[in-house]
């Protein structure tokens, strides 16, 4: 039998994982079955389980491979001289690399809000989407930290604030999923009206 080549085992390993994401979005991760992805691949069951052993393997690896995007966006702003002028900047910038690319790869985002829901009950995705939250709080507290060095003053401590602007970048995430009426660019936008009303934009800087 022919060897398959390292490209040919990438491109078989990401069709499953298109496969497994499909029919995660549309039943779930525990109402999908590993049949319903061999299905859905196209591929045969062998091939199918020569590459992911189980439905749990399957879905870790599908929320990592969600989660890249996430992690690129962070390390981004690893670099001290990377990183924006202000936290209006930070925001716009972090949107751009991660709410504007994860949406359409993930169904509207309705994906991501299947990993949140399972991330709940396993511990080992919990401290994978954990990493993710804790490294754009991070991003986000690095710059505020900077902010404040420079000589402007913070409504709350970089940290709690840190907080805040997560949490308004997960609800973008959460209504889009749920509902699918947010117009991203929009929701930015408007963040950043209240960032700058605050004296955190860049007219501030």
């Amino acid at each position: 039998m022919p060897k398959i080549s390292d490209e040919r085992k990438l491109e078989r390993s990401q069709q499953i994982l298109d496969a497994a994401r499909r029919c995660f979005i549309d039943k779930g991760f525990h109402r999908a079955s590993m049949s319903d992805v061999i299905r859905e691949s196209g591929l045969s069951a062998g091939a199918v389980y020569s590459y992911y052993s189980s439905k749990e393997e399957l879905i870790a690896a599908v929320a990592r491979s969600i989660f890249v995007a996430y992690e690129t966006g962070i390390n981004g702003f690893d670099d001290p001289g990377a990183r924006p002028a202000s936290p209006e900047a930070a925001v716009r910038s972090l949107a751009e690399r991660i709410l504007l690319e994860i949406a359409p790869l993930t169904d509207g985002f309705r994906m991501v809000l299947t990993v949140w829901g399972e991330a709940s009950n396993n511990p080992a995705l919990r401290e994978t989407v954990g990493d993710i939250v804790r490294g754009l709080r991070g991003v986000f507290e690095r710059v505020l930290t900077d902010w404040r060095a420079a000589g402007h003053e913070l409504p709350a401590e970089p940290t709690i604030l840190a907080q805040v602007m997560v949490s308004v970048m997960q609800g973008a995430v959460v209504q889009q999923g749920l509902v699918g009426d947010v117009e991203i660019d929009d929701y930015i936008d408007a963040f950043c009206a209240v960032l700058r009303v605050a004296g955190l934009g860049d007219d501030a800087a």
